[in-house]
């Protein structure tokens, strides 16, 4: 058949043969600069659930195996593998659906296949991953902050802006730590003009966090989106041939409002089946002129009642996702309160089929199921349609039955609440946040109540550790509980038991010695100086040598100027000047140790003169890894180099020739 084309079937290259080709490690730049191939070489797809390389990760990997099909390596994509190589911390901008979260996502994957352990957040819950990432400093990580400032408004705790700059650092001195961060535009400006410290933190030139708008997609990538949704979404001929139709798709892809989440929407044949094929572009415009409306039609006209209840229900306790128990618990409360739900049917069964996949998502996490929106835009629309409904948001209101909605600003306050007594009628995520928040809010607002007194109580008998946002620490409270109204209407010193007392001093940290001392001289309290002074000394100086054996030395290198210290350390070895390596580790060994030293002094410096006087706090006693500080000075000297093959961009075609190159891809 080829014999006046080629001498033998030697000359035919098969698939076979094309895939020996691919396989050869010299053709693996070809691999990597098609996605698509580079993602069916590697195994990274199998091992999403592998809790060693993605850790805490589940929300994340939700779906990730169509995410990564459909996903197009955009131009942003690949500038933030060059910013994460040359910068190794990326912080993408953009407004609700431009492709922050997928983008995370898939650059996730490419680094999981080199080896990389991934770790996620998207609850602002910085400290965790710190203290994670600080325990294996050898072990190559990259770090997801996803919506890292809020989904609505910023809301960063008031320890989270030490806290992430703690990481920043952490990372910037780590040369085998990546860290990518992502928020709305809105939000993020919203953060540097409100809160002074976060806007000196993003513009520290020091710390290199490379910021990119990902809303400057190009015509041909939004086509090469569009397209490939379409393809993988099986669109029927007959909605594809209406945007074929005098060359439609330009007119989609040039829309104002264009969004990759708009593109996903429209061709979900959920969705588009709603109209006629013949209608198909006309019903894709529609929503880009409307694109906060996209969920109108549906939410309104084709869910049915309860659906509609249990989405502002979900609403009402998170913007992300929570147990399945506690929404059960709120939603069917709910319904018991509804008089025209029909409760003989198994509403909760029937709900979840008919809006996972469409409105909600399901995870399962820790061996547990946590349920939330699909994509933000859900949340989006809830909140406007919820700030228009009052009907709807008073029915909420009536019906609040845990803490988390009252946070949420869907009940009265907790001031309120507190000064009524009513604050333990209330659901909470545990007893301990239960304590914390109602004890929290009796010493600030100074409440005296008997239906509080069980609370008191059962704190002093176990003085459990707690941390949540906006309340006060264990120590704070001990204190103040002990303070002479409360311990008058609450007799706290009745509640204190001697073997509790003593555990309590055993298992605080430095931190909290300080917190229990400085509210202890706030307060004039000092009886545990006295009636425990030797258990309490013993305490406090493990805890001071704990600290000083503990010393994470890039807390600190930021505060030195490494460029001035290598001036001034340079020595001629008979050829020629080089850098004095020893005498550089051995001075910022000893500016961290002084800085050590000055930190634990004045931590404790309102302690009694008598148990001051016996403390022991020496430089010897501070232990610096020298290696860790040698191999940051090597890692200022050295720059990095990139590890992947750096990707050609797409020619510059200019608008008229990405259309044309748009009109190749579609026809």
């Amino acid at each position: 058949m080829f014999s006046d084309y080629m001498e033998s079937a030697n000359d035919i290259v098969s698939l076979i043969d094309i895939d020996d080709f691919l396989e050869c490690p010299e053709n693996m730049d070809i691999v990597r600069k098609h996605y698509k191939l580079w993602l069916e070489s590697t195994n990274i797809l199998s091992q999403v659930f592998n809790q060693s390389i993605f850790i805490d990760c589940e929300a994340l990997l939700y779906n990730i195996e169509e995410d990564s099909r459909r996903f197009v390596e955009t131009s942003c994509y690949y500038e933030c593998l060059d910013i994460l190589e040359r910068e190794r911390m990326l912080l993408l901008l953009g407004m609700p659906g431009t492709g922050k979260t997928v983008t995370t996502k898939m650059l996730a994957i490419y680094y999981a296949s080199k080896g990389y352990t991934i770790r996620y957040t998207t609850n602002g819950d910085i400290s965790d991953i710190k203290n994670a990432i600080s325990t294996q400093k050898d072990l190559p990580e990259i770090i997801l902050l996803d919506d890292c400032l809020g989904q609505h408004y910023f809301r960063m705790k008031e320890t989270q802006g030490n806290e992430l700059l703690s990481l920043v650092k952490y990372v910037a001195c780590h040369k085998n730590k990546k860290l990518i961060m992502n928020s709305r535009v809105t939000i993020f400006q919203q953060a540097k003009e409100s809160v002074i410290e976060f806007r000196h933190f993003i513009e520290d030139e020091q710390l290199k966090i490379t910021i990119l708008d990902m809303g400057k997609l190009s015509l041909l990538d939004k086509g090469r989106i569009f397209h490939n949704h379409i393809y993988f979404k099986g669109l029927p001929v007959a909605y594809y041939q209406d945007i074929l139709k005098e060359f439609r798709y330009r007119e989609i892809v040039k829309h104002n409002n264009y969004t990759p989440r708009i593109m996903e929407f429209v061709t979900r044949e959920y969705n588009f089946k709603k109209v006629p094929g013949d209608h198909y572009y006309e019903y894709v415009l529609q929503c880009l002129d409307n694109p906060t409306e996209i969920w109108q039609d549906e939410f309104s006209e084709k869910l049915q009642q309860e659906d509609r209840i249990f989405l502002t229900t979900l609403y009402s306790l998170t913007d992300t996702s929570i147990d399945e128990n506690r929404l059960k618990r709120v939603f069917n409360y709910r319904l018991r309160n509804s008089a025209i739900v029909d409760t003989s049917r198994n509403i909760w069964e029937d709900v979840l089929k008919r809006l996972e996949g469409a409105f909600i998502q399901i995870i399962e996490k820790y061996k547990k199921k946590e349920i939330g929106v699909i994509n933000p835009s859900v949340n989006d629309f809830l909140k406007e349609y919820l700030q228009k409904n009052d009907i709807e948001r008073e029915n909420i209101w009536k019906n609040v039955t845990e803490y988390e909605q009252i946070k949420r600003g869907f009940s009265e306050s907790m001031e309120s609440i507190i000064q009524a007594g009513r604050a333990n009628l209330y659901n909470y995520a545990n007893q301990n946040e239960e304590e914390y928040v109602i004890l929290t809010y009796i010493c600030r607002l100074e409440v005296f109540h008997d239906n509080y007194k069980h609370v008191v109580e059962k704190f002093f008998q176990a003085l459990p550790y707690g941390s949540f946002e906006g309340m006060m620490g264990r120590c704070e409270l001990f204190i103040r509980l002990l303070s002479d109204k409360f311990a008058a209407f609450y007799h706290t010193y009745d509640c204190l038991d001697e073997d509790v007392i003593i555990e309590f001093f055993g298992n605080l940290d430095l931190g909290e010695f300080q917190t229990l001392i400085e509210s202890a001289d706030t307060y004039g309290i000092d009886f545990f100086y006295k009636k425990y002074k030797h258990i309490f000394f013993e305490a406090i100086q493990a805890a001071i040598f704990a600290y000083m054996e503990d010393v994470q030395a890039d807390d600190y290198y930021g505060d030195y100027d490494m460029d001035d210290l290598f001036k001034h350390n340079m020595r001629y070895n008979g050829y020629y000047e080089e850098l004095d390596k020893e005498s550089v580790t051995d001075i910022v060994c000893d500016f961290i140790k002084e800085d050590v030293e000055r930190e634990v002094s004045e931590m404790v410096g309102k302690l009694p003169q008598d148990i001051l006087n016996r403390i022991r706090i020496s430089k010897d006693d501070i232990n610096i890894e020298r290696l860790d500080v040698e191999g940051y000075i090597e890692g200022c000297l050295e720059p990095s180099e990139p590890e992947y093959d750096h990707h050609e961009r797409d020619y510059d075609y200019g608008i008229a020739g990405e259309l044309d190159v748009l009109d190749c891809i579609f026809k």
